[in-house]
Parts: structure tokens; C-alpha cells; sequence
């Protein structure tokens, strides 16, 4: 399965856990949105629905 895929989309197009990753993600997350209770306040989390 895995072999059918990279010789449909590249070599470099699936992988095994991070054995295939050369560098970290391109984006960062916006650390100054984040409250600093993010971690202890469920009431301050976001709540996302699908329209």
C-alpha cells in the first residue's frame, strides 16, 4: 500500500512514523493568543463547530 502511494505522489509523499521527517513543521503556533490558564480553565478553551 505504502509502495502505491509513493509511486503515485513521491517518494517523500508518506512515511513511517517520523522516520521520514527532515525538519519541523513551516508554521508556528500564535503563542500570544493563548491565554496563560489555558491549561486549567475549560471555560477559556475554544469551541469549534462545523457549520
Amino acid at each position: 500500500m505504502i509502495a502505491q502511494i509513493r509511486s503515485h505522489h513521491g517518494v517523500k509523499s508518506i512515511g513511517l512514523g517520523t522516520a521520514v521527517l527532515q525538519q519541523g513543521p513551516a508554521w508556528q503556533m500564535r503563542r500570544e493568543m493563548m491565554s496563560p490558564r489555558y491549561t486549567t480553565h475549560w471555560k477559556e478553551l475554544l469551541t469549534v463547530k462545523a457549520a
